[in-house]
């Protein structure tokens, strides 16, 4: 399946998402909330995992993972590249 990277985080609050950083998967989850500039942005508590703060500046990506009947998900055409 392939993935898709986002760079626009304020489109992602309640999507699930998988963060990476230098292409290694760290954590995936849901999106709690983004800063207003959209370059923090925070994933859900989820079970054993604390909620978790990732930075753009310190190199996190973040992909949407695969279909999510409880996610909204992103318009396609905010997927368009």
């Amino acid at each position: 399946m392939d993935s898709t990277r986002i760079d626009d985080w304020d489109l992602l609050p309640g999507t699930l998402v998988e963060v990476r950083l230098r292409g290694s998967a760290v954590r995936t989850g849901r999106v709690d909330a983004v800063s207003l500039k959209a370059e923090v942005l925070w994933l859900a508590n989820d079970g054993a995992h604390p909620r978790q703060l990732f930075e753009k500046a310190e190199g996190y990506e973040v992909w949407l993972c695969g279909a999510d009947e409880d996610s909204p998900g992103l318009p396609e055409s905010e997927l368009a590249v």
